[in-house]
């Protein structure tokens, strides 16, 4: 897979623009860093990183689709995938606040993951 940087794709990345990136990304880290500072209880934290995950996944699909950044569809399966897994501590199926921060700590490894192959392959995928 090879990718190139365009100024057409760039210009289409909503992680360059700052309105964008700060409701795409900044709000669901904000939710993401309240849960500590509000001392939720279990179910209430877990489906509060549930929603985070599932926005800023939305954001990166989105973006995915809207200008081809490699890293994003990388980055969005794995946000949907920490969402649903949120989502199943806080209805507990999944049991405990270790498997919370399994959960949170594994996704965001999973994002940072994301970003190897943009250093392999380059930032956007050729069309």
């Amino acid at each position: 897979m090879t990718a190139t940087e365009t100024p057409a794709s760039r210009s289409k990345d909503w992680s360059h623009r700052p309105v964008s990136w700060l409701v795409w990304w900044g709000l669901p880290l904000a939710l993401a860093v309240s849960t500590n500072i509000l001392r939720l209880a279990l179910a209430e934290t877990a489906f509060a990183l549930s929603v985070a995950f599932a926005w800023a996944g939305t954001g990166c699909l989105l973006t995915a689709r809207r200008c081809r950044r490699l890293h994003c569809y990388f980055m969005g399966p794995s946000l949907w995938l920490g969402a649903v897994a949120a989502a199943l501590v806080g209805a507990g199926a999944i049991a405990g606040a270790q498997a919370l921060n399994i959960v949170a700590w594994g996704t965001v490894a999973l994002a940072v993951l994301s970003k190897v192959p943009e250093a392999i392959w380059g930032r956007y995928v050729e069309t």
